[in-house]
């Protein structure tokens, strides 16, 4: 596991980094259960860290070009997490082209991700490239763990 401390942090002790560490053997083993909620639910938008973040990543794609620092299934349960904290849905076909990535590829990876208990399908979402999905609520659990540890929001 890797981590960006900023600068103005202080370096984790090593307790801490053996909690962080039993987090994510926790969160990789355990799936949080789909009747209850997720962390963050009910919340009005991502923090705005969450959303400095994602427009990072794309800056970074425009000025090295996309490929090069290519991380598909991060940059599809990013949005997919952005997109159900501000209680919209997305397509696979927006997905694809958000992301600008062949459905091909964006299909291969969903299907991974739905396989670890990553993502599901919205109620009622028609097959083909107009399939809505979301992260489940163990996704959204790791996903608030993971932004409350990496930036303390």
């Amino acid at each position: 596991m890797t981590a960006l401390i900023p600068p103005d942090r202080p370096l984790p002790n090593q307790e801490a980094i053996d909690l962080v560490v039993a987090l994510q053997r926790c969160l990789s083993t355990f799936h949080a259960r789909a009747d209850e909620p997720a962390l963050l639910d009910g919340a009005d938008e991502p923090p705005e860290m969450l959303t400095r973040y994602i427009k990072a990543r794309r800056l970074r794609g425009t000025i090295f070009g996309q490929n090069l620092f290519s991380d598909p299934p991060w940059d599809i349960l990013l949005l997919l997490f952005q997109a159900e904290l501000q209680g919209r849905q997305m397509t696979l076909d927006q997905l694809s082209e958000t992301l600008r990535i062949s459905m091909n590829t964006l299909l291969g990876h969903v299907g991974a991700m739905e396989r670890r208990g990553l993502l599901m399908e919205h109620a009622g979402s028609p097959a083909g490239g107009r399939r809505r999905m979301r992260p489940s609520s163990f996704a959204m659990d790791a996903m608030a763990a993971w932004l409350s540890l990496a930036f303390g929001g």
